[in-house]
């Protein structure tokens, strides 16, 4: 079975929790460099298929589940939309408002037990938190949400509450545009985790059904890092069911 990544330390194989990933982003800091998991400049698979995530819409409020420190946000901020990010790991969220040239705002957040960002006149805020403390009382519903690498971090044990979680927070012409990953499981317990197809389609039914959308072969990217010689992610349109 091939190891988890040199700076995502594991517990125990396939579980991951907080102070692990801020270990992780904490260690890439002091060699100089990004996470592994990070994508370095906007995402190929959002800007190519945003049409269908935004239904055409503009002015659209965005969530972006565990969002690190991706450049999607500012992207999507610039062309109008309003952005909601939510992120375990502090340092994270910092390093995305100096990379980005945003002065923020930090104040506490006691309703999620963590803090709020907000930059660029309130258009992008980031909670830090722990994100089931993140809950539609917070911030209403939304009506995109852009799932890169969330679902496939969180433990395996708590990916039926994230689905229903996601149930709740999208608003019911709402749509969420999901990466998730396939790989041999037996070669590595993740995160990121395997997420077979059926899987997800049986968290996410009756009320919500799962349209495919694009794949990326990524074998000779996150597949070379975890020593998978075959790895692939698949992309999901996720609707509320007519």
């Amino acid at each position: 079975m091939a190891q988890p990544q040199k700076d995502l330390p594991s517990e125990y194989p396939g579980v991951v929790k907080l102070p692990q990933w801020e270990q992780g982003w904490q260690k890439a800091k002091d060699a100089g460099k990004d996470p592994q998991f990070h994508v370095q400049g906007v995402h190929e698979m959002l800007s190519k298929h945003l049409d269908q995530l935004t239904a055409g819409r503009s002015g659209l409020k965005f969530l972006f589940p565990l969002c690190g420190k991706a450049v999607d946000m500012k992207w999507l901020a610039d062309q109008g939309h309003t952005i909601v990010g939510v992120e375990g790991v502090d340092d994270a969220v910092r390093q995305f408002f100096q990379e980005s040239a945003i002065e923020p705002t930090v104040t506490d957040a006691p309703e999620v037990k963590g803090k709020l960002y907000q930059g660029l006149d309130g258009r992008i805020s980031i909670y830090v938190c722990d994100y089931f403390n993140f809950t539609s009382q917070i911030q209403g519903q939304f009506d995109a949400i852009w799932d890169r690498g969330a679902f496939v971090a969180i433990n395996e044990e708590d990916q039926e509450k994230y689905i229903k979680m996601m149930k709740t927070l999208l608003k019911p012409d709402g749509r969420c545009l999901m990466e998730i990953m396939q790989y041999d499981p037996s070669l590595f317990a993740g995160p990121p985790h395997n997420i077979p197809e059926e899987a997800l389609k049986k968290l996410l039914e009756p009320d919500y059904g799962m349209t495919f959308v694009d794949t990326m072969d990524q074998a000779q990217g996150i597949g070379k890092l975890l020593n998978l010689p075959r790895l692939k992610t698949v992309y999901f349109l996720i609707m509320a069911s007519s």
